[in-house]
C-alpha cells in the first residue's frame, strides 16, 4: 500500500471519526417546539379520609406559571419551566476569559408542560385549594358530605 493510500484512509477514517463525535455530543433541539406539552412533572395522588390530594414535584417553576383546571371529573396541570442556565456573563470578573458555555448534559426537562389527573367520584372540584411548598404544588379537593 503506497504512503499516499495510507494517508487518504487515514483522512477518511479522521473524518468518519470526526462525524461520530459530532453526532454524539450534539445539542439535539428536534424535541422542542413552539407549542405543545414537552414534559410530563412527577405526582403522587393520596386518597384520604376527608380529601383527595395530588403532589406534584415543579421545582425551578414560578407559581404564577401554574395553572389547574378542573371539569368532567378531571384534573389538569399546566404550566411552563424555563431551562435552569448558569449564571449570566456580567457576574464573572471583567479579567475572567469570557468564552461561551457548552453543555455537556441537559436532562432537566423545560419548557410547556401538562398533567392530567382522573378525580374519583365523591369529591367537590368547586372547592379545590392549592398550596406551594419548597418547589411541590399540593392540590386539595374535599370529599362531597354524604358521598
Amino acid at each position: 500500500m503506497s504512503r499516499k493510500t495510507r494517508t487518504f484512509r487515514l483522512q477518511l477514517l479522521e473524518g468518519q471519526i470526526g462525524e461520530v463525535a459530532y453526532q454524539i455530543t450534539k445539542v439535539h433541539f428536534s424535541n422542542f417546539r413552539d407549542s405543545g406539552v414537552q414534559w410530563r412533572p412527577p405526582i403522587n395522588v393520596f386518597h384520604c379520609a376527608s380529601c383527595f390530594r395530588i403532589c406534584v414535584e415543579l421545582a425551578g417553576v414560578e407559581p404564577d406559571q401554574i395553572e389547574v383546571e378542573v371539569g368532567l371529573g378531571r384534573l389538569w396541570i399546566r404550566g411552563y419551566r424555563e431551562a435552569p442556565e448558569p449564571l449570566q456573563q456580567q457576574e464573572i470578573p471583567l479579567s475572567t476569559n469570557r468564552k461561551p458555555v457548552r453543555v455537556v448534559t441537559m436532562e432537566i426537562d423545560h419548557g410547556r408542560f401538562e398533567r392530567e389527573v382522573e378525580v374519583p367520584r365523591g369529591y367537590d372540584l368547586g372547592r379545590i385549594t392549592t398550596e406551594w411548598e419548597d418547589g411541590l404544588l399540593w392540590i386539595f379537593l374535599p370529599r362531597i358530605a354524604n358521598a
